[in-house]
């Protein structure tokens, strides 16, 4: 914790002021949006297995002769759980000779101090959520620690933008081949969601699914939808469906700064948690003034079929 600019500004001193503790503001956190998109799984398993059955065809026509065809495939299916952690050390007696004295408290175990309390819910629970969305849940790729080091930001998990790489670089998905998203006027965004759309395999065009973009996409692309539609009778500002399909544009804070996109299927999509509880409570322990918290869980995503994630040709690296 650094409190050394209040110092500098204010002095090494409390004031008590009734007015202080309201007086305490901080920035907006950005609030985990991802991992609505996907099915959520609560297990105890580290590793989510199952299997996709596969007929290629079976009718055939009709002859005396006993002539059978292809048999029935059965394919793996694996998805990874990850195990994240928090570990912080405080010494808010610092706070005791500031303007930020309101915090403590007559108590000689700081852990029963105001500050424990607006530290965990102010500030630690939503970054907690924060560092997943911008950091992990899309752009994340896992790197094993180093012993005794924190590790670095994105390394917590593989996120969306790892898995289908993956998938692509392994032939299981095929991107569907659209060249960067037109940012010249917003028409020209929203078309090229149709135009995906279009694309997309016909079996699957019945089917309701949320197109995944960055915030700043979504925004082009709906109002590029008004500039299209809007002087129809019939057109409903208010949905982010693309027309005459059952796919949703949904901004999501993750992708802000990707021109990838992808979609599929609520059920082909998983995310696996265990202990996410703990992403809201703590473990305090009080040494010698100093606070220490910590805590972990395990999360991740996947899809039980690659082949049915239908993305643009972007952002492959």
């Amino acid at each position: 914790m650094d409190i050394s600019e209040v110092l500098a500004e204010f002095g090494e001193y409390y004031e008590k002021r009734p007015e202080n503790k309201a007086r305490l503001v901080k920035q907006l956190n950005v609030a985990a949006k991802t991992e609505t998109l996907f099915t959520p799984i609560v297990t105890d398993d580290t590793i989510y297995r199952g299997a996709e059955s596969q007929f290629s065809r079976v009718v055939q026509p009709f002859q005396i002769g006993w002539t059978p065809t292809n048999p029935l495939d059965m394919k793996p299916i694996e998805i990874r759980m990850f195990q994240q952690k928090v570990d912080l050390d405080e010494d808010p007696s610092k706070l005791e000779a500031s303007w930020l004295g309101f915090l403590t408290g007559p108590e000689v175990d700081p852990a029963e101090w105001p500050f424990i309390r607006w530290y965990i819910e102010v500030n630690l629970i939503p970054q907690i959520q924060e560092d997943i969305e911008m950091n992990e849940i899309f752009n994340g790729k896992y790197v094993a620690p180093t012993p005794g080091i924190a590790g670095a930001i994105g390394s917590g998990m593989d996120g969306i933008k790892t898995l289908i790489n993956g998938f692509v670089t392994t032939g299981k998905t095929s991107p569907i081949v659209m060249g960067p998203i037109p940012t010249s006027s917003n028409k020209d965004t929203y078309d090229y969601m149709e135009l995906f759309a279009d694309r997309i395999g016909t079996k699957y065009w019945g089917i309701p699914m949320q197109l995944g973009v960055s915030e700043s996409v979504a925004r082009k692309a709906l109002r590029g939808k008004r500039d299209r539609y809007g002087q129809d009778n019939d057109f409903k500002g208010a949905t982010n469906l693309i027309e005459e399909t059952n796919i949703s544009i949904v901004g999501l804070p993750s992708m802000n700064g990707s021109n990838k996109i992808f979609c599929t299927p609520a059920w082909n999509s998983i995310y696996l948690r265990k202990k996410t509880q703990n992403q809201k409570q703590f473990k305090i322990e009080s040494i010698k003034r100093i606070l220490s918290l910590y805590t972990d869980w395990w999360i991740g995503i996947g899809f039980n079929i690659p082949q049915i994630v239908f993305t643009n040709d972007q952002d492959l690296v």
